[in-house]
């Protein structure tokens, strides 16, 4: 059983869903950290999901969250989030140039 630290990062088009994370097969990961960065001159609108292949239920993690321009959050707060295998984890912004960073460890089952 190998863990993995990892990092991805996405800059979608404005108002376009964007897979950011699917979990792998035979892995659970621990999401640790969701940076958003507006590094536009406007505000901005943001939208992260988490689709539980389990249930097939779609869940907000932030839903319309206000940030303004120049501005960072972290989704997470400090709080890790779970997600398990085929999970799939989009983001939405109602701008463009709007930065998503997910920190993460990956724990395989196998």
């Amino acid at each position: 059983m190998a863990n993995r630290y990892l990092h991805d990062v996405s800059i979608p088009s404005a108002a376009t869903e964007t897979t950011i994370y699917t979990v792998p097969d035979a892995t659970t990961a621990i999401m640790r950290s969701l940076r958003v960065t507006n590094a536009n001159t406007s505000n901005a609108s943001i939208t992260v999901t988490q689709y539980d292949s389990g249930s097939g239920t779609t869940h907000y993690l932030l839903k319309n969250k206000a940030l303004a321009s120049n501005t960072t959050i972290d989704v997470f707060n400090g709080v890790p989030c779970v997600v398990e295998e085929g999970d799939i984890v989009k983001v939405t912004s109602t701008v463009g140039t709007v930065h998503f960073y997910l920190s993460y460890l990956e724990v395989d089952r196998n």
